[in-house]
C-alpha cells in the first residue's frame, strides 16, 4: 500500500509537470492507476479526472495570468465539453473493461500522431490574434473531443491542443484553452464515475496522494511553461504515445 501510494503520488506528479508545459500525457493517469497501482478501470477513471479538474484549474489561472487565456472562446468550447464529458462517461459504464482500455490505447495513438504531424509540418503562430474557429465549430470540437476523451480517461488537452493549434491557435494559447477546458470534461465524468465506485472511503488515501502530487506537478510545470522547449516536449511525447499505444494494441 505505501509503494501503491508513492507511485500514485510521483506518477501523477510527473504527468502534472508535462501537462502544465505542453498540455499533453494526461493519458498516462489512467495506465499508471491500472498498471501500477492495481486500481479497477472505474476507479482509475474517477482519479484521473479528478486529477484533470485540479490542474485544468490551477493551470488555466497561470495561463490567464500571463494572457494567454482568452475566455469568451475558451467558454464557448467548455460549453460543448460539458455536454460531451456527460455522454461520454455515460456511455464509459455500459463499455467492458477492456473495450475501454482499448480505446484509450487508439486516443493515445491518434493524439502522438496528431502531435508528430504538426511538429513534423510546423506552422508559425499568427501574430494578429489568436484565429480562433467560430463558435459553432467550437462547439462541435469541445462536444467530439470530451465524448471521447471521457470515455476512455485519456486528458482533454491531449486532444484539444494539438487540433487547437492546427486551427491556427497559437500553441501557448491553445495550452492555456484546453487546460480550462478539461475541467469542464471532468466534472461530469467524476459526477458518473464516483457513483460508480463501490467504496470512495477506502479510496480516499491514494486519492489524495495522486491529487496532491498532480496539483504540485501542474502548478511547477504552468508557472514555468515560458522556459521550457515546448517543441522538444512535444515530440518526445508524439513518439512514446504512438510507440507505446502499438505496443499495448498489438501485444
Amino acid at each position: 500500500m505505501p509503494s501503491e501510494l508513492l507511485l500514485a503520488a510521483l506518477g501523477s506528479c510527473g504527468v502534472g509537470l508535462f501537462i502544465g508545459w505542453c498540455g499533453v500525457a494526461g493519458f498516462l493517469l489512467p495506465i499508471l492507476f491500472t498498471s501500477a497501482c492495481g486500481l479497477a478501470v472505474t476507479e482509475s477513471l474517477l482519479l484521473s479526472f479528478l486529477c484533470f479538474a485540479v490542474s485544468g484549474v490551477i493551470g488555466s489561472w497561470n495561463y490567464r495570468r500571463r494572457g494567454e487565456l482568452p475566455l469568451r472562446p475558451a467558454l464557448v468550447l467548455s460549453a460543448g465539453s460539458l455536454a460531451g464529458g456527460l455522454l461520454g462517461a455515460a456511455l464509459g459504464g455500459l463499455l467492458a473493461a477492456e473495450t475501454v482500455k482499448a480505446v484509450l490505447y487508439v486516443v493515445v495513438f491518434l493524439s502522438g500522431l496528431a502531435i508528430a504531424v504538426r511538429e513534423l509540418r510546423p506552422r508559425k503562430d499568427a501574430g494578429g490574434g489568436e484565429r480562433f474557429p467560430k463558435p459553432l465549430p467550437l462547439l462541435a470540437l469541445g462536444f467530439a473531443t470530451a465524448l471521447l476523451c471521457a470515455l476512455s480517461g485519456a486528458g482533454g488537452p491531449v486532444l484539444v491542443m494539438p487540433l487547437l493549434v492546427a486551427m491556427g491557435v497559437p500553441a501557448k494559447t491553445a495550452v492555456g484553452t484546453a487546460l480550462l477546458d478539461s475541467v469542464f470534461i471532468a466534472l461530469p465524468a467524476i459526477a458518473v464515475y464516483g457513483s460508480r465506485c463501490p467504496s470512495l472511503t477506502a479510496l480516499l488515501p491514494i486519492l489524495l496522494a495522486a491529487v496532491l502530487g498532480h496539483a504540485l506537478g501542474v502548478f511547477a510545470g504552468s508557472l514555468t511553461a515560458a522556459r521550457v522547449p515546448q517543441s522538444l516536449l512535444k515530440r518526445g511525447v508524439a513518439v512514446f504515445s504512438i510507440c507505446f499505444s502499438l505496443f499495448m494494441l498489438l501485444k
